[in-house]
């Protein structure tokens, strides 16, 4: 046998156990979409709100008080919103976790199409993505400010 020929070792697992492992491999892979699907929805709904507060900004309803309060909503969402972007960051890798510890009792044909993207590159990817996606936060925010302080400066004495 030579050192490229592949042998595939089956799951020592009974076929009920590795049912349910298959089930929570499943629930977890749906876990982590939706967190990510979540953590897109809060950037989008956060931008949308940073527009909605510069047209109500840029109204003849609006005064200094109303324009002192949307940029303070401004920053407590923005706030918010990295906040939560990190918790549901800290849901993704638990769900990795949990969905490696049960690979390992997968066969090693799996283990080995598994492993051809390896877990650093999977965590750059979603690093970069969690900091793109703030930065998109922090940039609509103080986009949204700079908008709504010249609203003020428009607003007669």
């Amino acid at each position: 046998m030579s050192d490229d020929e592949f042998i595939n070792e089956a799951s020592s697992l009974d076929e009920q156990t590795h049912t349910e492992l298959r089930m929570m491999h499943q629930e977890g892979a749906e876990a982590l979409l939706f967190a990510k699907k979540l953590q897109w929805q809060s950037v989008g709904s956060s931008l949308l709100v940073f527009g909605a507060s510069i047209a109500i900004s840029m109204s003849n309803l609006a005064d200094k008080s109303l324009i002192d309060l949307l940029v303070v909503m401004i920053i407590v969402l923005t706030c918010g919103v990295i906040l939560v972007l990190v918790l549901y960051q800290f849901w993704q890798f638990n769900e990795i976790t949990r969905i490696k510890k049960i690979d390992g009792h997968f066969s090693s044909l799996y283990k080995s199409i598994k492993d051809v993207k390896s877990s650093r590159e999977g965590n750059y990817h979603r690093y970069t993505l969690l900091v793109a996606m703030v930065l998109t936060v922090i940039m609509g925010a103080a986009v949204a400010i700079v908008s709504i302080q010249k609203s003020l400066m428009a607003l007669p004495n």
